[in-house]
Protein backbone atom coordinates (compact mmCIF):
# COMPACT_ATOMS: atom_id res chain seq x y z
CA UNK A 1 0.00 0.00 0.00
CA UNK A 2 1.37 3.44 -0.61
CA UNK A 3 -0.14 6.59 0.36
CA UNK A 4 -0.75 9.33 -2.49
CA UNK A 5 1.02 12.66 -2.44
CA UNK A 6 -2.19 14.43 -1.01
CA UNK A 7 -2.06 18.52 -1.42
CA UNK A 8 -3.64 19.50 2.01
CA UNK A 9 -5.01 22.91 3.54
CA UNK A 10 -6.14 23.56 7.06
CA UNK A 11 -9.12 24.79 7.74
CA UNK A 12 -11.19 26.09 10.87
CA UNK A 13 -13.43 22.77 12.29
CA UNK A 14 -15.52 23.33 15.18
CA UNK A 15 -17.78 21.82 18.39
CA UNK A 16 -20.05 22.38 20.78
CA UNK A 17 -19.06 22.47 23.74
CA UNK A 18 -21.46 24.07 25.75
CA UNK A 19 -24.93 25.05 24.83
CA UNK A 20 -27.50 25.80 27.93
CA UNK A 21 -28.48 28.44 30.46
CA UNK A 22 -26.18 29.36 33.25
CA UNK A 23 -28.58 31.05 36.60
CA UNK A 24 -25.94 33.48 38.62
CA UNK A 25 -27.84 33.97 42.25
CA UNK A 26 -26.73 37.23 43.93
CA UNK A 27 -27.46 38.07 47.63
CA UNK A 28 -26.32 40.99 49.59
CA UNK A 29 -27.40 43.72 52.05
CA UNK A 30 -27.16 47.69 50.71
CA UNK A 31 -26.76 50.30 53.67
CA UNK A 32 -27.88 53.80 52.05
CA UNK A 33 -24.99 56.60 52.33
CA UNK A 34 -25.65 59.14 55.25
CA UNK A 35 -26.67 61.95 52.73
CA UNK A 36 -29.58 59.31 51.77
CA UNK A 37 -33.13 60.37 54.01
CA UNK A 38 -34.41 57.47 55.46
CA UNK A 39 -36.82 54.82 53.61
CA UNK A 40 -40.08 55.18 53.77
CA UNK A 41 -41.38 52.91 51.11
CA UNK A 42 -39.64 51.37 48.16
CA UNK A 43 -41.42 52.01 44.63
CA UNK A 44 -39.18 49.91 42.46
CA UNK A 45 -36.05 47.53 42.33
CA UNK A 46 -34.30 47.12 38.91
CA UNK A 47 -31.53 45.11 38.23
CA UNK A 48 -29.22 45.49 34.45
CA UNK A 49 -26.13 42.83 33.78
CA UNK A 50 -23.42 43.18 31.39
CA UNK A 51 -21.02 40.55 30.95
CA UNK A 52 -17.59 42.47 31.01
CA UNK A 53 -15.51 39.40 29.72
CA UNK A 54 -14.80 35.39 28.98
CA UNK A 55 -11.96 33.51 28.94
CA UNK A 56 -10.94 29.73 29.45
CA UNK A 57 -9.13 28.29 32.53
CA UNK A 58 -8.77 24.57 31.97
CA UNK A 59 -12.54 22.99 30.82
CA UNK A 60 -14.09 25.77 31.89
CA UNK A 61 -15.29 28.81 30.73
CA UNK A 62 -15.43 31.77 32.86
CA UNK A 63 -17.83 34.60 32.69
CA UNK A 64 -16.87 38.28 34.22
CA UNK A 65 -20.04 40.61 34.74
CA UNK A 66 -21.33 43.01 36.89
CA UNK A 67 -24.87 43.78 37.76
CA UNK A 68 -26.17 47.64 38.13
CA UNK A 69 -28.90 47.75 40.96
CA UNK A 70 -31.45 51.01 41.29
CA UNK A 71 -33.27 51.42 44.17
CA UNK A 72 -36.26 53.91 44.02
CA UNK A 73 -37.85 54.62 46.87
CA UNK A 74 -39.66 57.94 48.83
CA UNK A 75 -37.82 58.92 52.23
CA UNK A 76 -38.05 61.53 54.70
CA UNK A 77 -35.38 63.67 55.82
CA UNK A 78 -36.96 64.22 59.27
CA UNK A 79 -39.68 62.48 61.37
CA UNK A 80 -43.06 63.20 60.05
CA UNK A 81 -41.19 65.34 57.26
CA UNK A 82 -42.45 65.32 53.20
CA UNK A 83 -41.99 62.67 51.04
CA UNK A 84 -39.31 62.86 48.60
CA UNK A 85 -38.84 60.47 46.00
CA UNK A 86 -35.09 59.31 46.20
CA UNK A 87 -32.83 56.74 44.39
CA UNK A 88 -29.62 54.82 45.29
CA UNK A 89 -27.64 52.87 42.66
CA UNK A 90 -25.19 49.78 43.68
CA UNK A 91 -22.93 47.41 41.52
CA UNK A 92 -22.55 43.77 42.08
CA UNK A 93 -19.58 42.20 40.56
CA UNK A 94 -19.92 38.35 39.67
CA UNK A 95 -17.68 35.01 38.27
CA UNK A 96 -19.42 32.49 36.83
CA UNK A 97 -17.83 29.64 35.45
CA UNK A 98 -19.81 26.49 33.00
CA UNK A 99 -17.90 23.09 32.72
CA UNK A 100 -16.93 22.65 29.19
CA UNK A 101 -17.60 19.00 27.03
CA UNK A 102 -13.96 18.02 25.64
CA UNK A 103 -10.77 20.23 25.98
CA UNK A 104 -10.53 23.31 23.83
CA UNK A 105 -7.27 26.01 23.65
CA UNK A 106 -9.56 28.09 21.76
CA UNK A 107 -13.48 29.02 22.48
CA UNK A 108 -15.99 31.14 20.53
CA UNK A 109 -18.30 32.30 23.34
CA UNK A 110 -21.63 33.69 22.15
CA UNK A 111 -23.43 34.91 25.50
CA UNK A 112 -26.68 36.79 26.31
CA UNK A 113 -28.80 37.96 29.04
CA UNK A 114 -31.56 35.99 29.51
CA UNK A 115 -34.25 36.68 32.28
CA UNK A 116 -34.15 38.52 35.64
CA UNK A 117 -35.19 38.54 39.04
CA UNK A 118 -34.85 41.32 41.61
CA UNK A 119 -36.47 41.96 44.52
CA UNK A 120 -35.56 43.90 47.48
CA UNK A 121 -37.22 44.72 51.15
CA UNK A 122 -36.69 47.66 53.55
CA UNK A 123 -35.21 45.90 56.55
CA UNK A 124 -34.53 48.98 58.60
CA UNK A 125 -34.94 53.00 57.64
CA UNK A 126 -31.07 52.97 56.64
CA UNK A 127 -30.75 48.90 54.59
CA UNK A 128 -31.89 47.01 52.22
CA UNK A 129 -31.63 43.55 51.54
CA UNK A 130 -31.35 42.36 47.93
CA UNK A 131 -32.08 39.05 46.60
CA UNK A 132 -31.98 38.77 42.55
CA UNK A 133 -30.93 36.79 39.65
CA UNK A 134 -29.53 36.69 36.57
CA UNK A 135 -29.71 34.01 33.37
CA UNK A 136 -27.38 33.89 30.83
CA UNK A 137 -28.09 32.23 27.28
CA UNK A 138 -24.60 30.20 26.35
CA UNK A 139 -23.19 28.67 23.23
CA UNK A 140 -19.91 28.04 23.47
CA UNK A 141 -17.95 26.45 20.68
CA UNK A 142 -14.22 25.26 20.20
CA UNK A 143 -12.58 26.80 17.61
CA UNK A 144 -9.29 24.51 15.90
CA UNK A 145 -7.98 23.61 12.70
CA UNK A 146 -7.76 20.45 10.69
CA UNK A 147 -5.90 19.35 7.23
CA UNK A 148 -7.97 17.97 4.42
CA UNK A 149 -6.98 16.78 1.13
CA UNK A 150 -7.73 19.72 -1.88
CA UNK A 151 -5.93 18.05 -4.54
CA UNK A 152 -3.27 15.22 -5.59
CA UNK A 153 -0.06 15.51 -7.06
CA UNK A 154 0.97 12.02 -9.12
CA UNK A 155 4.54 10.39 -9.56
CA UNK A 156 5.43 10.97 -13.31
CA UNK A 157 7.68 8.54 -13.19
CA UNK A 158 5.11 6.01 -12.19
CA UNK A 159 1.45 7.51 -12.13
CA UNK A 160 -1.08 6.12 -9.99
CA UNK A 161 -3.72 8.19 -12.44
CA UNK A 162 -5.96 9.45 -9.06
CA UNK A 163 -9.11 10.88 -9.60
CA UNK A 164 -10.67 13.62 -7.32
CA UNK A 165 -14.09 14.53 -6.69
CA UNK A 166 -14.01 17.64 -5.25
CA UNK A 167 -17.05 19.96 -3.49
CA UNK A 168 -17.30 23.35 -2.71
CA UNK A 169 -16.90 24.44 0.52
CA UNK A 170 -18.07 27.97 1.39
CA UNK A 171 -17.00 28.99 5.03
CA UNK A 172 -17.28 32.15 6.57
CA UNK A 173 -15.49 31.75 9.74
CA UNK A 174 -14.72 33.35 12.62
CA UNK A 175 -11.47 35.04 12.98
CA UNK A 176 -11.17 36.56 16.26
CA UNK A 177 -13.98 37.08 19.14
CA UNK A 178 -12.29 40.73 21.13
CA UNK A 179 -13.82 42.41 24.08
CA UNK A 180 -12.57 45.27 25.72
CA UNK A 181 -13.95 48.42 28.19
CA UNK A 182 -14.25 52.13 27.55
CA UNK A 183 -13.64 54.23 30.93
CA UNK A 184 -15.65 57.90 29.99
CA UNK A 185 -15.40 60.88 32.59
CA UNK A 186 -17.22 64.06 31.56
CA UNK A 187 -18.41 67.06 33.36
CA UNK A 188 -22.43 67.94 32.34
CA UNK A 189 -23.85 71.38 32.60
CA UNK A 190 -27.37 71.65 33.16
CA UNK A 191 -29.03 73.62 30.04
CA UNK A 192 -29.37 77.41 30.22
CA UNK A 193 -32.35 78.41 32.60
CA UNK A 194 -32.63 74.80 34.42
CA UNK A 195 -32.62 75.04 38.15
CA UNK A 196 -29.85 73.69 40.15
CA UNK A 197 -29.69 70.27 41.36
CA UNK A 198 -31.21 69.01 45.13
CA UNK A 199 -30.39 65.11 43.83
CA UNK A 200 -30.66 62.93 41.34
CA UNK A 201 -34.17 61.14 40.85
CA UNK A 202 -33.26 58.45 38.19
CA UNK A 203 -31.25 58.22 35.30
CA UNK A 204 -31.04 56.37 32.12
CA UNK A 205 -28.11 55.22 29.65
CA UNK A 206 -27.42 53.61 26.55
CA UNK A 207 -24.62 53.05 24.18
CA UNK A 208 -24.89 53.00 19.65
CA UNK A 209 -22.53 52.08 17.72
CA UNK A 210 -22.55 54.58 15.12
CA UNK A 211 -19.24 53.96 12.92
CA UNK A 212 -16.30 50.55 12.88
CA UNK A 213 -13.38 50.40 10.29
CA UNK A 214 -10.93 47.15 10.62
CA UNK A 215 -7.17 47.97 10.34
CA UNK A 216 -4.64 45.50 10.38
CA UNK A 217 -5.08 43.37 13.90
CA UNK A 218 -7.29 46.61 14.94
CA UNK A 219 -10.71 48.03 15.02
CA UNK A 220 -11.66 51.49 15.35
CA UNK A 221 -14.91 52.23 17.02
CA UNK A 222 -16.98 55.40 17.27
CA UNK A 223 -20.41 55.90 18.68
CA UNK A 224 -22.46 57.93 21.06
CA UNK A 225 -23.29 57.26 24.91
CA UNK A 226 -27.15 58.67 25.51
CA UNK A 227 -27.90 59.91 29.14
CA UNK A 228 -31.23 60.85 30.64
CA UNK A 229 -31.28 62.27 34.17
CA UNK A 230 -34.63 63.09 36.19
CA UNK A 231 -33.61 65.45 38.91
CA UNK A 232 -35.17 66.94 42.18
CA UNK A 233 -34.45 71.20 41.84
CA UNK A 234 -33.78 72.89 44.66
CA UNK A 235 -36.65 75.14 43.98
CA UNK A 236 -39.23 72.21 43.04
CA UNK A 237 -39.49 71.39 46.52
CA UNK A 238 -38.81 67.87 45.72
CA UNK A 239 -41.92 66.48 43.96
CA UNK A 240 -41.59 68.70 40.53
CA UNK A 241 -38.84 66.72 38.60
CA UNK A 242 -36.54 68.26 35.77
CA UNK A 243 -35.61 66.19 32.98
CA UNK A 244 -32.24 66.42 31.07
CA UNK A 245 -30.56 64.67 27.93
CA UNK A 246 -27.00 64.07 26.69
CA UNK A 247 -25.43 62.50 23.84
CA UNK A 248 -21.78 62.09 24.26
CA UNK A 249 -18.96 61.02 21.89
CA UNK A 250 -17.75 57.25 22.39
CA UNK A 251 -14.32 56.36 20.32
CA UNK A 252 -12.12 53.62 20.43
CA UNK A 253 -9.32 51.13 18.96
CA UNK A 254 -9.88 47.55 20.05
CA UNK A 255 -7.36 44.71 19.73
CA UNK A 256 -8.10 42.08 17.21
CA UNK A 257 -5.76 39.50 16.19
CA UNK A 258 -6.25 38.35 12.69
CA UNK A 259 -8.35 40.80 11.65
CA UNK A 260 -8.02 43.08 8.08
CA UNK A 261 -10.24 44.95 5.79
CA UNK A 262 -11.17 41.80 3.92
CA UNK A 263 -12.93 40.46 7.51
CA UNK A 264 -16.61 41.11 7.94
CA UNK A 265 -16.86 42.28 11.53
CA UNK A 266 -19.90 42.58 13.83
CA UNK A 267 -19.61 45.44 16.78
CA UNK A 268 -21.51 46.11 19.90
CA UNK A 269 -21.93 48.57 23.08
CA UNK A 270 -22.72 47.99 26.18
CA UNK A 271 -23.54 49.95 29.35
CA UNK A 272 -22.07 47.97 32.29
CA UNK A 273 -21.60 50.67 34.57
CA UNK A 274 -22.01 54.67 34.59
CA UNK A 275 -22.51 56.70 38.27
CA UNK A 276 -23.88 60.50 38.20
CA UNK A 277 -23.47 63.09 40.78
CA UNK A 278 -24.34 66.07 41.02
CA UNK A 279 -21.01 68.89 41.28
CA UNK A 280 -20.50 72.78 42.27
CA UNK A 281 -19.92 75.23 40.14
CA UNK A 282 -18.12 78.34 40.82
CA UNK A 283 -20.89 80.03 42.31
CA UNK A 284 -21.36 76.88 44.44
CA UNK A 285 -24.80 75.76 43.05
CA UNK A 286 -25.13 71.88 41.59
CA UNK A 287 -25.62 73.19 37.93
CA UNK A 288 -22.83 70.18 37.13
CA UNK A 289 -23.21 66.48 36.92
CA UNK A 290 -20.02 64.57 37.33
CA UNK A 291 -20.23 61.30 35.03
CA UNK A 292 -18.05 58.35 35.21
CA UNK A 293 -19.14 55.57 32.85
CA UNK A 294 -17.76 52.36 31.21
CA UNK A 295 -19.07 50.56 28.29
CA UNK A 296 -18.19 47.44 27.11
CA UNK A 297 -17.28 46.38 23.29
CA UNK A 298 -17.82 43.41 21.96
CA UNK A 299 -16.83 42.36 18.85
CA UNK A 300 -17.25 39.17 16.22
CA UNK A 301 -14.89 39.16 13.43
CA UNK A 302 -15.27 36.71 10.64
CA UNK A 303 -14.00 36.04 7.11
CA UNK A 304 -15.20 34.59 3.95
CA UNK A 305 -13.82 31.60 2.28
CA UNK A 306 -14.18 29.39 -0.56
CA UNK A 307 -12.37 25.81 -0.66
CA UNK A 308 -12.80 22.83 -3.36
CA UNK A 309 -11.95 19.74 -1.05
CA UNK A 310 -11.93 16.30 -2.24
CA UNK A 311 -14.68 14.12 -0.49
CA UNK A 312 -14.08 10.69 -3.02
CA UNK A 313 -11.50 9.51 -4.98
CA UNK A 314 -10.45 6.53 -7.64
CA UNK A 315 -7.57 5.50 -9.28
CA UNK A 316 -7.91 4.51 -13.16
CA UNK A 317 -4.66 2.20 -12.45
CA UNK A 318 -5.07 0.59 -9.16
CA UNK A 319 -7.43 -0.33 -6.90
CA UNK A 320 -7.50 2.48 -3.68
CA UNK A 321 -8.82 3.39 -0.72
CA UNK A 322 -9.93 6.58 1.29
CA UNK A 323 -10.62 7.62 5.12
CA UNK A 324 -13.08 9.84 5.54
CA UNK A 325 -14.00 11.83 8.75
CA UNK A 326 -17.29 14.24 10.04
CA UNK A 327 -16.52 17.37 9.66
CA UNK A 328 -18.01 20.18 11.72
CA UNK A 329 -17.49 24.12 10.98
CA UNK A 330 -19.46 26.90 11.98
CA UNK A 331 -20.28 29.52 9.41
CA UNK A 332 -22.03 32.80 9.64
CA UNK A 333 -25.99 33.29 8.55
CA UNK A 334 -26.17 36.83 9.15
CA UNK A 335 -24.83 39.79 10.92
CA UNK A 336 -27.73 41.45 12.48
CA UNK A 337 -28.26 45.50 13.61
CA UNK A 338 -31.39 45.71 13.34
CA UNK A 339 -33.55 48.28 14.65
CA UNK A 340 -37.16 47.22 16.24
CA UNK A 341 -40.22 49.50 16.94
CA UNK A 342 -42.88 48.85 19.19
CA UNK A 343 -46.00 50.97 19.24
CA UNK A 344 -48.80 50.64 21.73
CA UNK A 345 -51.54 51.64 23.92
CA UNK A 346 -50.97 51.61 28.10
CA UNK A 347 -53.94 52.17 30.10
CA UNK A 348 -53.49 54.96 33.02
CA UNK A 349 -54.81 54.54 36.44
CA UNK A 350 -57.68 56.73 36.81
CA UNK A 351 -55.48 58.44 39.74
CA UNK A 352 -52.62 59.87 37.94
CA UNK A 353 -52.41 63.20 37.55
CA UNK A 354 -48.83 63.95 36.17
CA UNK A 355 -46.08 61.75 34.74
CA UNK A 356 -43.21 62.61 35.89
CA UNK A 357 -40.85 60.24 33.84
CA UNK A 358 -41.30 57.13 31.61
CA UNK A 359 -38.63 54.44 30.61
CA UNK A 360 -38.65 50.78 29.26
CA UNK A 361 -36.30 47.85 30.01
CA UNK A 362 -36.22 44.58 28.35
CA UNK A 363 -36.84 42.00 30.78
CA UNK A 364 -36.59 38.52 28.89
CA UNK A 365 -36.61 37.19 25.12
CA UNK A 366 -37.12 33.82 23.77
CA UNK A 367 -35.68 32.69 20.05
CA UNK A 368 -37.42 30.37 17.50
CA UNK A 369 -36.27 29.41 13.93
CA UNK A 370 -39.33 29.18 11.87
CA UNK A 371 -40.01 28.02 7.85
CA UNK A 372 -42.32 30.17 5.67
CA UNK A 373 -43.00 29.36 2.30
CA UNK A 374 -39.58 26.94 1.60
CA UNK A 375 -37.82 30.14 3.65
CA UNK A 376 -37.02 30.49 6.89
CA UNK A 377 -36.23 32.99 9.46
CA UNK A 378 -35.60 33.67 13.20
CA UNK A 379 -38.21 34.91 15.19
CA UNK A 380 -37.09 37.06 18.34
CA UNK A 381 -40.35 37.61 21.08
CA UNK A 382 -39.25 40.89 23.36
CA UNK A 383 -40.71 41.26 26.80
CA UNK A 384 -40.59 45.07 27.17
CA UNK A 385 -41.35 46.38 30.61
CA UNK A 386 -43.11 49.79 30.64
CA UNK A 387 -42.08 51.76 33.62
CA UNK A 388 -44.04 55.46 34.62
CA UNK A 389 -43.02 57.32 37.51
CA UNK A 390 -46.55 59.50 38.51
CA UNK A 391 -47.78 61.90 40.76
CA UNK A 392 -51.55 61.28 42.22
CA UNK A 393 -54.12 64.00 42.81
CA UNK A 394 -52.89 63.88 46.51
CA UNK A 395 -49.37 64.72 45.64
CA UNK A 396 -48.09 61.28 46.28
CA UNK A 397 -45.56 59.63 44.05
CA UNK A 398 -46.07 55.77 42.26
CA UNK A 399 -44.25 53.74 40.28
CA UNK A 400 -46.68 51.84 37.38
CA UNK A 401 -45.31 48.92 35.27
CA UNK A 402 -46.49 47.06 32.73
CA UNK A 403 -44.91 43.96 30.24
CA UNK A 404 -45.15 44.28 26.87
CA UNK A 405 -44.49 42.07 24.05
CA UNK A 406 -42.87 42.64 20.33
CA UNK A 407 -41.71 40.91 17.84
CA UNK A 408 -38.43 41.25 15.61
CA UNK A 409 -38.09 38.94 12.40
CA UNK A 410 -34.80 38.16 10.71
CA UNK A 411 -35.04 36.20 7.32
CA UNK A 412 -32.26 33.72 6.63
CA UNK A 413 -30.92 32.60 3.18
CA UNK A 414 -28.00 30.12 2.57
CA UNK A 415 -28.87 27.93 5.45
CA UNK A 416 -28.02 24.48 5.30
CA UNK A 417 -31.79 22.24 6.58
CA UNK A 418 -29.44 20.06 8.98
CA UNK A 419 -27.29 22.36 10.49
CA UNK A 420 -27.61 23.82 13.54
CA UNK A 421 -28.69 27.53 14.35
CA UNK A 422 -26.61 29.51 16.84
CA UNK A 423 -28.16 33.15 17.83
CA UNK A 424 -27.49 34.91 21.49
CA UNK A 425 -28.86 38.82 20.51
CA UNK A 426 -27.64 41.45 22.57
CA UNK A 427 -30.77 43.79 22.67
CA UNK A 428 -30.86 47.10 24.20
CA UNK A 429 -33.60 50.32 24.34
CA UNK A 430 -32.18 53.14 22.83
CA UNK A 431 -35.34 55.54 22.39
CA UNK A 432 -38.55 55.72 24.37
CA UNK A 433 -41.18 58.40 24.11
CA UNK A 434 -44.65 58.83 24.80
CA UNK A 435 -47.78 60.58 24.20
CA UNK A 436 -50.43 60.98 26.98
CA UNK A 437 -54.39 60.55 26.11
CA UNK A 438 -56.92 61.49 28.62
CA UNK A 439 -57.39 57.49 30.00
CA UNK A 440 -54.15 55.99 28.18
CA UNK A 441 -50.30 56.42 27.07
CA UNK A 442 -49.35 56.60 23.56
CA UNK A 443 -46.09 54.28 23.95
CA UNK A 444 -43.14 54.56 21.45
CA UNK A 445 -39.96 52.42 21.72
CA UNK A 446 -37.11 51.74 20.30
CA UNK A 447 -35.16 48.65 20.29
CA UNK A 448 -31.66 47.89 18.91
CA UNK A 449 -30.84 44.02 17.94
CA UNK A 450 -27.00 43.32 17.58
CA UNK A 451 -25.54 40.10 16.93
CA UNK A 452 -24.19 36.78 14.45
CA UNK A 453 -26.79 34.27 13.37
CA UNK A 454 -24.43 31.27 12.36
CA UNK A 455 -24.61 28.01 12.08
CA UNK A 456 -22.76 24.73 12.84
CA UNK A 457 -22.48 22.91 9.41
CA UNK A 458 -20.78 18.90 8.84
CA UNK A 459 -19.62 17.24 5.92
CA UNK A 460 -17.41 14.88 5.28
CA UNK A 461 -14.15 15.26 3.86
CA UNK A 462 -11.13 12.89 3.31
CA UNK A 463 -7.80 12.29 5.37
CA UNK A 464 -5.84 10.17 3.49
CA UNK A 465 -5.83 8.49 -0.02
CA UNK A 466 -4.18 5.06 -0.51
CA UNK A 467 -3.26 3.28 -3.81
CA UNK A 468 -2.61 -0.90 -3.57
CA UNK A 469 0.07 -1.06 -6.57
CA UNK A 470 -0.15 -5.11 -6.13
CA UNK A 471 -3.93 -4.83 -7.38
CA UNK A 472 -3.60 -3.18 -10.81
CA UNK A 473 -7.16 -2.84 -12.59
CA UNK A 474 -7.97 -5.84 -15.08
CA UNK A 475 -9.80 -4.81 -18.34
CA UNK A 476 -10.09 -6.60 -21.63
CA UNK A 477 -6.97 -5.74 -24.09
CA UNK A 478 -8.45 -5.41 -27.21
CA UNK A 479 -11.43 -2.72 -26.15
CA UNK A 480 -10.57 0.86 -26.52
CA UNK A 481 -14.12 2.02 -26.29
CA UNK A 482 -17.36 0.75 -24.86
CA UNK A 483 -20.75 2.28 -25.45
CA UNK A 484 -22.93 2.73 -22.37
CA UNK A 485 -26.38 3.59 -21.39
CA UNK A 486 -26.82 5.80 -18.91
CA UNK A 487 -30.16 6.26 -16.67
CA UNK A 488 -31.62 9.37 -15.94
CA UNK A 489 -29.97 10.57 -12.37
CA UNK A 490 -27.13 8.85 -12.99
CA UNK A 491 -23.76 11.50 -12.63
CA UNK A 492 -20.84 10.92 -14.80
CA UNK A 493 -18.49 10.80 -11.83
CA UNK A 494 -20.38 7.76 -10.85
CA UNK A 495 -19.68 6.38 -14.57
CA UNK A 496 -16.04 7.07 -14.79
CA UNK A 497 -15.49 5.41 -11.48
CA UNK A 498 -17.18 2.22 -12.07
CA UNK A 499 -15.03 1.99 -15.39
CA UNK A 500 -12.12 3.40 -13.47
CA UNK A 501 -11.15 5.63 -16.61
CA UNK A 502 -10.36 9.44 -16.61
CA UNK A 503 -13.32 12.15 -16.02
CA UNK A 504 -11.48 14.39 -18.68
CA UNK A 505 -11.24 11.64 -21.27
CA UNK A 506 -15.30 10.91 -20.97
CA UNK A 507 -16.35 14.63 -21.25
CA UNK A 508 -13.92 14.70 -24.48
CA UNK A 509 -15.48 11.40 -25.78
CA UNK A 510 -18.73 12.64 -25.52
CA UNK A 511 -18.22 16.88 -26.08
CA UNK A 512 -21.67 16.80 -28.06
CA UNK A 513 -23.46 16.49 -24.96
CA UNK A 514 -23.16 19.04 -22.07
CA UNK A 515 -22.00 17.07 -19.26
CA UNK A 516 -20.37 18.15 -15.94
CA UNK A 517 -19.14 16.07 -13.07
CA UNK A 518 -21.93 16.62 -11.04
CA UNK A 519 -24.89 17.03 -13.22
CA UNK A 520 -27.43 14.37 -12.98
CA UNK A 521 -28.71 13.09 -17.02
CA UNK A 522 -32.00 14.17 -17.19
CA UNK A 523 -32.97 11.14 -19.76
CA UNK A 524 -31.64 7.99 -20.85
CA UNK A 525 -28.60 8.78 -22.79
CA UNK A 526 -26.09 6.71 -24.88
CA UNK A 527 -22.48 7.91 -23.67
CA UNK A 528 -18.27 6.79 -25.42
CA UNK A 529 -16.44 5.25 -22.42
CA UNK A 530 -13.26 5.57 -23.06
CA UNK A 531 -11.07 2.22 -21.52
CA UNK A 532 -7.54 2.77 -20.94
CA UNK A 533 -5.16 0.30 -21.43
CA UNK A 534 -3.36 -2.00 -19.00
Amino acid sequence: MMECNAIRQAVCVNETVFDSTAEVPLETDITLPDYCPDIVRILKCSLNSCVKSTHLQGRQLIIEGVCSVCVLYLGEETAGGELRLRSISYKLPYTKSVELKGDATQVIAFVCSGSSYCNCRAVSKRRIELRASVEHRICAVSSGEAEVITDAADDTENPSGIQLHRSSLSQTGFVTQARDLLDIQEELELANGKPPIRSILCSHACAVVLDQKLISGKIVTKGELRITVLYAADSSGGTKAEEMYYTLPISGVIDAPGADDSCICSLGYAVCEYELSPKSDAQGENTLLELRAQVAVSAEVCRRMELAVADDCYSTRYACESQTRPFRFLSLVETVEERCLYKGEVELPAEIQTILNGWATVSDSSLRFEEENGSRKAVLQIDLDICLLAQEADGSIQFYDKTEQMECSFPLSGVDAQAKLIFCPQISVIGFDYSRGASSLQVRCEVLVRGCISQLCQCSVMEQITVDETKPIQREDDCSLTIYYADPGETLWDIAKHYHTGMQSVMEANAQIELSEDSSISGREMLLIPILPN
